[in-house]
């Protein structure tokens, strides 16, 4: 079972698992929030790879950017 969080929304799911990075973005981009500049991290890091495969056990984490001065 994957884990899917964007800030404090947060889903630990099994259907999630096989899918790709930007099919779980599309599909949960309401339901979490998910701002369309959101930095995407797999297991702690940015892939190299959004058509990444996300698989049970991986954390997914959608950041979003920080507000900037100016």
């Amino acid at each position: 079972m994957a884990r899917i969080t964007c800030g404090a929304n947060e889903l630990d799911d099994s259907r999630w698992d096989g899918k790709t990075i930007e099919q779980v973005k599309s599909q949960l981009k309401e339901a979490l929030n998910i701002p369309d500049n959101a930095v995407v991290l797999l297991n702690g890091e940015e892939p190299s790879d959004p058509g990444a495969t996300v698989r049970s056990g991986d954390e997914l984490e959608f950041v979003k950017p920080a507000g900037s001065k100016g």
